[in-house]
């Protein structure tokens, strides 16, 4: 049967995924001449690329269910991949958090660890688990394992994919007491409060149980929508905001 809310969740993904690699592309403009800084500006940019793909991705997959296509390889196939560039993702939003808040790069090499590592705990849940069929619902389209793991191991799986982040953000956020410059408070701000709203919000879903109430699934998109322009103002304030609060773009400190 065909699932018009599959349509509509395609849909939001294509959106949400142009405006992730909008931002990627925009951010990407930013000229850094110190090695460190820049790595972290590209690995920053790694996570919106990365993220408009695995977006992308699952809404290929729900529009796949949309149409009753429910090939299980071709979904083990895809949840592989998208593991991956969440894994990737991840990487490069944290080392970018991490980087702002000690300007040192001897995090790189532990977090890179840190993500292979998370990245095979992922692959194992999902070769132990034993995919078994592929599940319509009315919001999205997801495997369906013959011996899920559950318990300690799912709950590890969930806090190894939003804490790091949030914690990240929280330490970043502190820097807002610490600078005093409008243009870097105003950045600090926005940068470290969009990304804990986001993952903050995802995990509370989680543990409550919203994922499948209808109200929740265009909520959660809209905040993803939402954090991406938050990131993208942070960097590309509208004008009205920089006439009002003497805050300046990175164009225009490019070229101060």
């Amino acid at each position: 049967m065909f699932q018009i809310t599959l349509l509509i969740s395609t849909l939001f993904s294509v959106v949400s995924a142009a405006i992730y690699g909008y931002v990627a592309a925009r951010l990407g403009q930013r000229t850094i001449s110190n090695p460190g800084a820049r790595l972290a500006w590209q690995l920053f940019g790694l996570w919106w690329y990365c993220l408009a793909a695995t977006t992308l991705v699952s809404g290929i997959l729900h529009l796949l269910g949309a149409f009753n296509i429910v090939s299980l390889p071709l979904f083990v196939a895809l949840t592989h991949v998208n593991i991956l560039l969440i894994c990737i993702a991840l990487w490069g939003l944290l080392y970018y958090l991490v980087y702002l808040f000690t300007g040192n790069q001897r995090f790189l090499t532990p977090l890179t660890i840190f993500y292979v590592l998370y990245y095979v705990l992922l692959v194992y849940y999902i070769t132990v688990s034993d995919p078994a069929r592929v599940e319509i619902t009315r919001w999205m389209t997801r495997l369906v394992y013959a011996h899920p793991l559950t318990g300690t191991f799912f709950a590890l799986a969930l806090v190894l994919l939003v804490f790091p982040q949030i914690l990240a953000s929280l330490a970043y956020f502190t820097l807002f007491f610490r600078v005093h410059e409008v243009t870097q408070r105003y950045r600090v701000l926005l940068v470290s409060w969009c990304i804990i709203l986001w993952f903050g919000s995802a995990f509370v879903a989680s543990v409550a149980g919203l994922s499948r109430e209808d109200w929740w699934q265009i909520v959660s998109r809209l905040i993803g929508l939402g954090a991406a322009m938050g990131i993208l103002f942070a960097y590309f304030p509208p004008a009205i905001i920089r006439r009002r609060f003497g805050i300046a773009s990175i164009a225009e400190q490019m070229q101060a």
